[in-house]
């Protein structure tokens, strides 16, 4: 396999770390929004003096809640789901982006990854799956912590696929697998439903 002409990248985007701080200060201006179960995860810059643990290397923080964090019910912890579920779609708007701009760089033969057949199929069905989900009406996608989950199921399974398509290259300093992983843990934690069919 042979690399074509290099593809500019485009602007650096926000770490998703950050993404989360952004997230907290819209849903609870001046207060960490807490978990169902009581945890919080914000950047290691929004939280300090959290002991360091699995995702610190990814720049997130994770603490329990304190008497001053706004709690997992009610509307900041709604304006907070609503805005996972926003930036992870973003996140893997972003990373359909990446990926195409890395196939169409990479060769097979005489011809790029991205012309292949198989690669160009995988591609579009990822691109058809987000266009179904953005057609969802919101008040339908947001309508309970059940369909909030079901959508972060949908939009996880997509970012996965990404992530297959572009093999290595999704796990490198500068692809999309860290903030990819810390999506889906935020949406793990936030968004659960705690019901026991939750997963089907």
């Amino acid at each position: 396999m042979n690399r074509a002409a290099p593809v500019p990248p485009p602007a650096a985007a926000t770490p998703y770390a950050f993404v989360l701080d952004s997230l907290h200060g819209r849903a609870a201006p001046g207060r960490l929004v807490a978990s169902p179960t009581g945890h919080v995860l914000a950047s290691t810059v929004a939280l300090p003096g959290v002991p360091p643990g699995p995702l610190t290397r990814f720049g997130l923080a994770v603490t329990d809640a304190t008497p001053e964090s706004a709690f997992g019910e009610g509307p900041a912890a709604d304006r907070f789901a609503a805005g996972l579920l926003d930036a992870h779609r973003e996140l893997l708007h972003a990373t359909l982006g990446h990926a195409l701009r890395h196939l169409e760089g990479r060769t097979s033969g005489d011809t790029t990854l991205l012309a292949k057949q198989l690669v160009a199929g995988q591609l579009a069905d990822i691109a058809l799956r987000l266009a179904e989900d953005a057609a969802v009406p919101q008040i339908r996608r947001h309508a309970d912590r059940a369909a909030r989950w079901r959508c972060h199921l949908r939009l996880v399974g997509i970012g996965r696929d990404l992530l297959r398509l572009l093999g290595a290259s999704g796990f490198l300093a500068d692809g999309p697998a860290g903030d990819l992983h810390l999506a889906e843990v935020a949406g793990n934690v936030y968004l659960h439903p705690d019901t026991e069919d939750a997963d089907e």
